[in-house]
């Protein structure tokens, strides 16, 4: 058995990709020892204004939904 070393990222659909200098190893089975970051090593992601566009749908653009909170919002 052979090990090797390298850093990658793991994207987004847990996907890890394996640099081309070792396309030897394509489509072979493998073992791998994942080593994360501490968490307080690890940086939070910054947010990026506008980010969330297409995330939030607005339905119905009206206020008479909120009739039913008046008791709550005096």
């Amino acid at each position: 058995m052979q090990a090797i070393e390298f850093e990658t990222r793991i994207d987004e659909h847990g996907q890890v990709t394996l640099p081309a200098k070792f396309h030897r190893a394509y489509g072979k089975n493998v073992r791998m020892v994942v080593l994360l970051p501490d968490e307080a090593e690890a940086k939070p992601r910054r947010r990026l204004p506008g980010s969330a566009k297409g995330i939030l749908k607005i339905l119905v653009e009206d206020d008479a939904h909120l009739d039913d909170f008046k008791e709550y919002m005096c």
